[in-house]
């Protein structure tokens, strides 16, 4: 099984905000990565990934998402296949998702993920046949049946 992380699960591991939807975000974040960790689960990754990580201010946490995302990726789709990821994007936007998430989208089905993991609220919304999207609570679920 192959997933694709969007940005904000990466951050929501370092979130200091408390309530119980993000705690439990959180745990389940940290429970997928321990499986891509034992091999359990592939991961790809993307330079959109690797772009918008770039732009988090916080810096350990910056580097600590940098060594995951470079350490653990089975795939990785680069700047590259533009081509393919533009049609891809094009399509995606119409349904007004922003044309970074679109990318990230794209990218996962371009990856040939199975899904695609968020906590966007928006996001979770969008539906592809494609590819499945999903929460990391959800996705935690599913991991345990």
């Amino acid at each position: 099984m192959r997933i694709y992380l969007d940005n904000c699960c990466y951050n929501r591991h370092h979130d200091k905000k408390v309530s119980d939807e993000i705690t439990q975000d959180k745990n389940a974040v940290i429970a997928i990565q321990k499986e891509i960790i034992k091999k359990n689960i592939e991961l790809a990754t993307s330079f959109m990934l690797h772009y918008e990580n770039n732009q988090n201010k916080n810096i350990r946490d910056r580097n600590y998402n940098d060594f995951f995302i470079k350490t653990y990726r089975t795939t990785y789709i680069g700047v590259d296949r533009a081509d393919d990821l533009s049609k891809k994007v094009e399509l995606i936007t119409k349904s007004g998702i922003k044309t970074k998430d679109a990318y990230h989208i794209a990218n996962a089905i371009l990856a040939e993920c199975d899904f695609f993991i968020t906590v966007d609220k928006r996001l979770l919304k969008y539906s592809s046949e494609e590819i499945k999207i999903i929460s990391p609570v959800d996705f935690a679920k599913i991991m345990g049946e």
